[in-house]
């Protein structure tokens, strides 16, 4: 197993030293994109009238029509 280093008067092993560094990078790396997303107001819904939507049994029954023709 790989040695140990003393920091602050205690043993610490190498892996935990490595395991601290990625995880600060990362940290330090990752903060300055989440400090500049500002949350984003969620969209209104868009209320769809009836005219506008889309009947699937008028289609089907349409589709039906045709293929009998």
């Amino acid at each position: 197993m790989a040695g140990a280093y003393t920091i602050f008067g205690r043993q610490v092993p190498a892996h935990v030293l490595s395991i601290a560094t990625l995880a600060s990078v990362t940290a330090i790396a990752a903060w300055p994109r989440a400090k500049s997303e500002a949350p984003a107001a969620a969209p209104a819904p868009v209320a769809a009238s009836k005219e506008d939507d889309f009947d699937l049994e008028k289609f089907l029954n349409d589709l039906t029509k045709e293929e009998t023709k």
